[in-house]
């Protein structure tokens, strides 16, 4: 019998799951990936971090940039977003630990070696979405009690992965607004080395979370959409097939400083209002991703054009 690759894999789950055809993608996940033990999850996945930290719905941000924000791009225009319901937040991407007990990712090995706390990377979306598929899976089997009642474990959303970067924070970066803000919380082009690294090594945000600028960039749900005026907190517009990438890297660097072939360490792909889209079969050495608990509905929400608060 043929082996799958994990892309191929993953596009076949989520059509299945596009039909609904739920009993055929847990037979595909139990047939084809690797059964882990209930204590590595328990080790790995017990833990998850509540974005908002406290409250009750509905949750209202300013999602997008101001005008004024360095180097910002055409299609950050700010929006106001109300979500309707919290998520849970893993505290990091997804390590090289985590993904190998659901397979192997030679590419990463190769490029990284076996590092287990480094995020993994050479992962295309369609693999991303699998591995959340893979995880809902069999905490629902191993850990139950992890998943509240009308949540799944999934990609977060762009709105959802501003939200909880943001941490209730207006400036470029949790952190604050300059360079020297972030290299306190992140490893970014100016100060990475060049290199991957562990996560969680540098301080986290205000609910918890870490490496949300920088190290790796992270994969979304939400396909890209240049034009937000519309979007609901959901997986985007149907009309295109890039998906968001967001945070930024170990690498960052603007994407045009690197075309240009200029360097100086500029991160403001790593801020929290920057998208980078790209399509959903491909991957690449500084893209991550990381997982919510996501709520009823996918965490339904509406946005409408707005202006700053007064």
């Amino acid at each position: 019998m043929r082996m799958i690759p994990l892309p191929e894999l993953g596009a076949i789950a989520e059509c299945l799951a596009e039909i609904g055809a739920t009993a055929q993608v847990a037979a595909l996940i139990e047939g084809c990936l690797r059964k882990p033990e209930a204590e590595r999850l328990a080790q790995e996945f017990a833990t998850w971090c509540r974005a908002p930290m406290e409250g009750e719905p509905p949750y209202r941000f300013l999602m997008g940039s101001p005008v004024t924000e360095l180097l910002r791009e055409e299609h950050e225009a700010q929006i106001e977003m109300e979500l309707s319901a919290p998520c849970w937040v893993m505290p990091a991407p997804v390590t090289y630990a985590m993904w190998g007990l659901m397979a192997d990712k030679a590419d990463h090995v190769t490029r990284w070696g076996k590092a287990e706390r480094v995020p993994v990377t050479h992962v295309s979306w369609f693999e991303a979405s699998l591995y959340a598929r893979w995880l809902d899976h069999w905490l629902r089997k191993h850990l139950p009690a992890v998943i509240p009642p009308g949540y799944q474990v999934a990609l977060p959303t762009e709105a959802q992965r501003e939200f909880f970067t943001r941490a209730g924070t207006t400036t470029a970066f949790w952190s604050g607004e300059g360079w020297s803000d972030l290299a306190r919380v992140a490893w970014h082009d100016g100060n990475s080395g060049g290199q991957l690294h562990a996560v969680r090594e540098l301080p986290p945000n205000a609910w918890g979370l870490h490496d949300v600028h920088g190290n790796v960039a992270e994969w979304c749900r939400s396909r890209f959409d240049a034009d937000r005026a519309g979007e609901m907190d959901g997986p985007g517009t149907a009309r295109g097939r890039r998906r968001a990438i967001r945070g930024g890297s170990f690498l960052d660097c603007h994407w045009w400083m690197r075309e240009s072939g200029r360097s100086g360490g500029d991160p403001s792909g790593c801020r929290s209002a920057y998208c980078r889209p790209e399509s959903p079969v491909r991957s690449f050495d500084d893209v991550g991703f990381r997982l919510v608990l996501s709520g009823p509905g996918g965490t339904a929400g509406r946005s409408r054009s707005a202006k700053a608060p007064a």
